[in-house]
């Protein structure tokens, strides 16, 4: 692909993403126009910056963050598994959280310890997906993408168990926490940073990925270290998924388009994505 039509397309990317950020920030019951935005930001005593950079900033960035680390963990597992249909939830990473986290509200805990309990899960189905999928030799990609399929099924039923056991006053919170929300969030800044650090590692690591996707053999050939670079990549891809899910709640779909959007726009050389 010629440079010139990149660098077109990575403006154009840009420009849109510029303009959905301006439009999050507009948008809400009270509604702003661009002046009364400006106006906002520099007097500290209205109230319209009061929504705009209490409520409606932090909520943007979240869902900028949130949607970025889908978007990367998905990537990195359609390379990981060699698999168009492969994305985070597909590994029983979200299922994992999913139950922790429902197991923290029936236990009565704040929020704090139900993100820390979900983002507990996570890691918990990332290692059990890892030691069911194992053999003598090495991880094979369909080995691991078949157990994390049952993983995330018997997750799944755990949640429907879970979910009857609840009481009244707590299903309501159980299934608002499944479905994914962003009005409490008010700090972004943990999940903007693992977005970011995890992209500075995936582009550091753009050139094994362009290899790996080929074949583990080519890989292997080319001296890729295949065992740990898998490793690497599936536990960044649960460290972004972790992160979305504690933040967002069970946010589906993303993680699976959004790397064939990419690719469709700019190739599969992922020095470019």
């Amino acid at each position: 692909m010629h440079r010139s039509h990149l660098v077109g397309i990575y403006s154009a990317l840009i420009v849109l993403t510029l303009t959905a950020f301006v439009v999050s920030l507009a948008s809400g019951s009270a509604s702003m126009n661009a002046s009364a935005m400006w106006r906002a930001l520099w007097d500290a005593a209205s109230f319209e910056h009061s929504v705009l950079v209490t409520l409606r900033l932090p909520r943007a960035l979240t869902a900028f963050a949130v949607g970025g680390s889908l978007a990367l963990a998905g990537a990195l597992m359609q390379v990981l598994l060699r698999n168009p249909l492969a994305d985070p939830y597909v590994m029983g990473v979200s299922g994992g959280a999913a139950v922790a986290a429902l197991i923290g509200i029936l236990l009565g805990l704040s929020g704090f310890g139900v993100d820390a309990l979900a983002m507990l899960g996570a890691f918990s189905a990332t290692v059990l997906v890892f030691v069911l999928a194992r053999t003598p030799q090495d991880w094979a990609p369909v080995r691991l993408l078949l157990t994390g399929v049952i993983v995330a099924s018997a997750a799944s039923a755990i949640v429907a168990l879970l979910l009857t056991l609840g009481e009244d006053a707590q299903l309501r919170g159980m299934i608002f926490w499944l479905m994914g929300d962003l009005s409490l969030r008010a700090a972004p800044m943990s999940i903007l940073m693992i977005f970011f650090a995890a992209l500075f590692v995936a582009m550091a690591l753009s050139r094994q990925l362009n290899v790996l996707a080929r074949s583990d053999t080519t890989a292997r050939t080319l001296g890729v270290a295949v065992q740990h670079l898998r490793i690497a990549l599936f536990v960044l891809a649960a460290i972004l998924t972790g992160g979305c899910v504690t933040t967002a709640g069970a946010v589906g779909f993303i993680g699976l388009i959004s790397p064939h959007a990419a690719r469709l726009l700019v190739g599969s050389d992922h020095r470019r994505m």
